[in-house]
């Protein structure tokens, strides 16, 4: 099991190969955690639909996909949903540059 690379984390500069390279290795934590995940998207409040009050939104990151290997409760799917927030916010928190890294990504997972 692994987490999609993309060619994006392939022309980095060595600063931003570092954050890749963590931001990797924490995802790669949620999909060992949650099995039934098969993958997500974030998206920045640029990417949500036109109809949805963006008001008070400024710098955030939204997960617009979650796809599931078989259906979940919705107290499992929140519980989800919550591991990846927290794990993409202490990411930014922790460093500000992996925003730009985040945002309009799509993290699968990857069988071997």
């Amino acid at each position: 099991m692994g987490v999609m690379q993309t060619i994006q984390s392939q022309v980095l500069e060595p600063r931003l190969q570092q954050i890749e390279a963590d931001l990797m290795a924490r995802i790669e934590v949620v999909f060992r955690q949650c099995p039934n995940l098969v993958g997500f998207a974030l998206q920045d409040s640029a990417g949500l639909p036109d109809d949805m009050d963006k008001s008070g939104i400024l710098r955030e990151l939204f997960i617009t996909e979650i796809d599931f290997v078989v259906p979940v409760h919705d107290d499992k799917h929140d519980e989800i949903c919550n591991m990846i927030n927290v794990t993409i916010s202490d990411l930014i928190c922790e460093r500000h540059e992996a925003f730009e890294l985040l945002r309009d990504r799509t993290f699968a997972r990857v069988l071997h």
